[in-house]
């Protein structure tokens, strides 16, 4: 548990280090996000390896960008109801998606950008061998498979925790989306790689929801 714990504490300090609007398209919010999760993720490569797990892990199959595509769409689809319902057009709490977006920067630049698409990818990639990888076997060791993917999409959600205040809107108050998304992805990334105990789907699924709402899902204006 004191991997579970560690990791915890480095993601949460990392996610309200760097998701501060003070540092909104800089580039040290991407080496204060980038570092400590490539860190985390080597040390998760390197207990796969020491496991005898690595190529159990993480070796590609047919089906797997399938797989994680229909997950990301599903995804994708539910992030617009939950936007919809969580932040309307017009109304003052869609600020909060302004904060959010406006931290990742123009949609336009990310696309053009070589070393800024590789970066959202390789961010996404590491949350799930931090969490899906790491986290979760740690926590199934100790409690089981049921109880591991909820508890591991929980503690996914409370790292981000400290983004309801750094990205506050003084008019909206405190902001719930990182959260929120946390949560609902967490619950499907956890539960895919703890029944399929593999995880390229869910690195696909990730980097693709991720790249998908970075460069596409952005509000008018943004």
């Amino acid at each position: 548990m004191l991997v579970v714990g560690l990791t915890f504490i480095i993601c949460t300090a990392t996610l309200g280090f760097a998701l501060r609007p003070e540092l909104a398209g800089t580039s040290t919010m991407w080496i204060a996000l980038g570092a400590p999760y490539l860190a985390l993720s080597a040390f998760a490569v390197f207990r796969f390896w020491k496991d005898g797990t690595l190529a159990e892990r993480l070796k590609p199959r047919w089906g797997d960008i399938s797989i994680g595509v229909v997950i990301a769409a599903i995804l994708v689809f539910g992030s617009w109801g939950a936007r919809a319902l969580l932040a309307p057009a017009g109304t003052d709490r869609q600020a909060w998606l302004f904060h959010i977006y406006l931290l990742i920067g123009r949609p336009d630049v990310i696309q053009r950008s070589f070393v800024l698409t590789a970066i959202v990818l390789v961010v996404a990639a590491s949350e799930e061998l931090i969490w899906r990888g790491l986290v979760l076997d740690q926590l199934k060791a100790r409690v089981g498979d049921r109880r591991a993917w909820v508890l591991t999409t929980g503690l996914y959600a409370a790292a981000v925790g400290p983004t309801v205040f750094t990205l506050a809107d003084p008019v909206a108050g405190p902001n719930p989306l990182l959260v929120v998304a946390a949560l609902g992805c967490g619950l499907f990334w956890s539960f895919a790689a703890s029944i399929l105990r593999r995880l390229p789907p869910v690195i696909i699924s990730h980097m693709v929801f991720t790249y998908y709402v970075s460069v596409q899902f952005h509000p008018p204006g943004l």
